[in-house]
């Protein structure tokens, strides 16, 4: 049977899959196939698949003769960038997330948010006319109704931690994955940097982000010696060197944990502290009051995260503050969250129904997808990617590059996306369960 194919690449299985699950199951539900998992399906599978629209998570122009070359083999490209809720700099921003060459061959961007919507205007305006607002499918799952699918994990959570005090870093430039990285250097070979005050300003945020995260351990380690919550547990970035958390963390007493989706752990949680991190957003969805720590509030690495959030600049504000959150009644928490919301209404579109995966999917219907045959060609695919991954393997590339991809994606099985769904069905969100075909270790086909 021909259908349209929807190709959802992930770069981070704990932030991205529960959203893109939610659009894969509302994808099938109306007539379309879907292949969802790793960054595999953009390396190393679309040259041998049937064309379809490919929504990527940025389009810098390191990607630009390869959607060149897609698009002529009858591709439909689109762009949804998972961070573009909060980012600093928007000429920084969509100059590394929108690449001029690589637009060329992008059919349409869908926005967060209107905040967004107008700096893409400024910054890139060949894309003005593409724009499709629509939110972004991981805040769906925020909301009330979806939400219900992390509620089993969190009251475990709570029952193998106790009361405990959950940070969210986000130290990736101060503190990369690979040991040594120049990230300015490397950010200017990839052309993420063009220009000598991007340069210079990304120099001052790394500095900026290296005393804040040693400052940030030293307040942690005060916090865990005074008690108050049963545990301090650190979830690192993603993007950051884990192990060095890790080092950290055994000689303090302060836990570091990284497994699952963080929203779990925020729905579990006596109190998140984060230092600009989406996450704030996240909890603001999930009305979830934050903390943030800014120890120089003069700043200009200052971001809506940590507008939304209540600043700390110390351990004994974070200890007063922990004591005034127990004997709250609510009112303060129901104040500050819809004062939060407030803020972030412009950023995020979807805040409150209808779901940003519909209002996708609306977009998705109109566009000229192919409508394709998929028999023999995903054996075919499957065949092809199987030896490739065995070719690599033997070839022992980059170790660190693999440990890297593994701690972003590490593999993808069906259940991964029938528990959510599952649960989705139950609460009237999604109408069926959709057919699942493995086509590699990290990537699935729905249908």
């Amino acid at each position: 049977m021909k259908r349209r194919t929807l190709y959802l690449p992930i770069g981070t299985k704990c932030r991205e899959l529960f959203g893109k699950a939610l659009l894969s199951a509302k994808a099938v539900e109306r007539g379309w196939r879907v292949v969802l998992g790793s960054l595999d399906i953009r390396e190393e599978m679309l040259e041998d698949l049937a064309p379809g629209l490919l929504i990527e998570n940025n389009i810098p122009e390191d990607k630009a003769d390869r959607f060149h070359r897609l698009k002529e083999r009858g591709y439909v490209i689109a762009n949804l960038s998972e961070e573009s809720a909060l980012y600093r700099d928007a000429e920084e921003y969509w100059t590394h997330r929108i690449g001029c060459r690589a637009l060329e061959s992008a059919e349409v961007i869908f926005t967060v948010g209107a905040r967004s919507e107008r700096d893409i205007r400024a910054h890139r305006p060949a894309a003005a006319d593409r724009m499709v607002l629509t939110g972004n499918p991981r805040f769906d799952t925020l909301l009330p109704g979806a939400r219900t699918v992390y509620d089993a994990e969190a009251e475990a959570l709570r029952r193998r931690h106790g009361r405990f005090l959950l940070v969210n870093s986000n130290f990736g430039p101060a503190n990369p994955h690979k040991t040594g990285l120049d990230v300015v250097a490397q950010w200017q070979r990839d052309g993420k940097l063009t220009t000598e005050a991007q340069v210079e300003r990304k120099r001052r945020e790394i500095a900026y982000k290296t005393r804040q995260m040693i400052d940030l351990q030293a307040l942690l380690a005060r916090v865990a010696r005074a008690g108050v919550f049963d545990r301090v547990i650190v979830r690192p970035h993603p993007t950051e060197n884990h192990n060095a958390w890790r080092t950290w963390g055994s000689a303090v007493n302060v836990e570091v944990q990284y497994e699952g989706s963080a929203i779990p752990w925020l729905l579990a949680a006596d109190m998140m502290l984060h230092c600009g991190c989406t996450t704030a957003i996240e909890a603001l969805l999930l009305d979830r009051p934050t903390v943030t720590f800014v120890p120089w509030p003069d700043s200009e690495f200052l971001t809506h995260a940590d507008a939304i959030s209540v600043k700390v600049a110390n351990a004994d504000e974070l200890l007063d503050l922990a004591g005034k959150w127990g004997r709250d009644d609510g009112d303060w928490r129901r104040t500050h969250l819809a004062a939060g919301r407030t803020v972030m209404r412009d950023y995020i579109d979807n805040v409150e129904p209808p779901l940003a995966v519909d209002r996708l999917l609306d977009a998705a219907d109109r566009l000229d997808v192919p409508e394709t045959e998929e028999r023999g060609r995903l054996e075919r695919a499957r065949e092809l990617f199987s030896a490739r991954r065995w070719a690599s393997r033997r070839a022992a590339k980059d170790r660190a590059r693999k440990e890297y991809r593994l701690q972003m994606f590490p593999g993808l099985d069906p259940e991964d996306v029938q528990a959510p769904v599952q649960c989705w069905i139950g609460a009237g969100v999604v109408g069926q369960m959709p057919g699942f075909t493995r086509m590699s270790d990290s990537v699935l086909q729905l249908h």
